[in-house]
């Protein structure tokens, strides 16, 4: 039985960014939230991988659960010292999940 190496595959977010994996499976799609903080700042985070485009409807739909869930929150840091949250006061102001084709 022949197996696929490893190789790195890559998808570009709205903003630019590169997302990256390293499989030897055959994506279609990656799928992100993208936060836009009141600081004005950007960024796309929780990046998951589909194979085929009606898994990617799939994780699109569950991942727009999560954005939902983050909209309007506040950014808290861990204090490992004192094992607390601490507010930062900065606001995910919009949150959404967003679906790219991987790049060939």
């Amino acid at each position: 039985m022949a197996t696929t190496k490893p190789r790195k595959i890559t998808a570009t977010a709205d903003n630019g960014e590169t997302l990256s994996r390293r499989t030897a499976r055959t994506y279609s799609h990656a799928i992100y939230i993208e936060c836009t903080y009141s600081d004005g700042s950007v960024e796309n985070c929780s990046p998951s991988w589909a194979g085929r485009p009606d898994l990617m409807q799939k994780a699109l739909i569950q991942t727009a659960k999560t954005a939902a869930n983050m909209q309007g929150s506040e950014v808290c840091g861990w204090d490992q010292e004192n094992r607390v949250n601490v507010r930062t006061g900065i606001i995910r102001e919009r949150v959404r999940a967003v679906a790219v084709p991987v790049n060939l």
